[in-house]
């Protein structure tokens, strides 16, 4: 029965080129990266699942588009959201927001896109610019985010956290209160990637007392908040999700699919390989997490977790 299904979500992978060249990107993408997705193959692999869903092992909760920057492989974003309406799955995309105008928000919205992430750091140009790059106006990405808001995206707001911009944290959430977002959500510096050798990182009783300080200053405000891929510590009303109770895979643009999309010295195993496998058998693979996933520092973490040694370190 459809209840007793596992539901996943997916995080598809259209482009590892991007518009910035983040000091914290886990992934090492950028300006340099040439890497885009056969949309149309992974949207062949949907649709071939879809046909026989009610038998998969799986229900697909939602098709979650991300990068690089996703907006610069515009066609891939809408050829798979409008694919995604046909089937029913819910679609959205993980963003910097940067390429956004009124005439791409619009056609994202007919294309029948429900959700846009937006990396949101830094409510100051100095800090903005010394984790993202140069910017000519943050008021112009304050203006995009209330521009998604106001057309009814279900708008979310995701802060890297890092001794950087430590000191931004409580405005950024003020300011996505302001705009109508639907959620914030915060990621302490994940050690993969270009951010693996950053001098950037806190300690994890740093980051643990900020969240406990945005916890009671945020007590009661409205905005949901949840924390990613960091172990829950007392004090702190807020959700966490942490890797091991993540319900996702991850599909780069070759369509290698994965449990984590943060590699760890190519340690992070890969479940199969859409170009020549069906969606179904790695879905079912995925749901098999003893492959997958270890007990470190108390915490059901990915195999080859990026943050595992800085988890076995953690402190309340």
């Amino acid at each position: 029965m459809e209840q007793a299904r596992r539901r996943l979500s997916m995080e598809v992978k259209v482009t590892s080129r991007c518009n910035q060249q983040c000091f914290h990107c886990a992934n090492d993408d950028g300006p340099f990266a040439d890497s885009d997705l056969d949309w149309n193959a992974f949207n062949s692999r949907l649709e071939e699942w879809a046909r026989a869903k009610e038998s998969s092992a799986c229900a697909i909760r939602e098709v979650r588009m991300t990068g690089g920057e996703p907006l610069v492989n515009f066609e891939a974003v809408l050829g798979i959201a409008a694919c995604c309406r046909r089937l029913g799955i819910p679609s959205g995309i993980n963003t910097n927001g940067l390429l956004f105008d009124p005439a791409r928000i619009a056609a994202l919205k007919e294309s029948g896109l429900e959700t846009v992430k937006v990396s949101f750091d830094a409510v100051t140009m100095a800090a903005y610019s010394r984790m993202r790059g140069p910017l000519s106006s943050l008021e112009e990405l304050f203006k995009i985010i209330r521009h998604l808001a106001d057309s009814r995206f279900k708008v979310i707001l995701r802060y890297t956290l890092s001794r950087v911009n430590r000191e931004q944290l409580a405005a950024c959430f003020n300011l996505g209160l302001g705009v109508g977002a639907s959620q914030f959500q915060i990621k302490p510096l994940i050690r993969s990637g270009r951010a693996r050798n950053l001098d950037a990182f806190l300690s994890p009783g740093e980051v643990n007392q900020t969240l406990r300080d945005l916890s009671r200053a945020a007590a009661q405000r409205g905005l949901a908040t949840e924390i990613l891929c960091w172990p829950r510590a007392e004090g702190i009303d807020f959700s966490y999700k942490i890797c091991g109770s993540a319900d996702k895979i991850y599909i780069s643009p070759n369509l290698v699919v994965t449990i984590c999309n943060y590699v760890a010295s190519g340690d992070t195993p890969s479940i199969g390989d859409l170009t020549d496998t069906p969606l179904e058998p790695l879905l079912g693979r995925r749901v098999e997490e003893e492959a997958w996933l270890d007990d470190i520092g108390g915490h059901r973490l990915v195999k080859g977790c990026p943050n595992a040694a800085y988890f076995k370190r953690t402190t309340g």
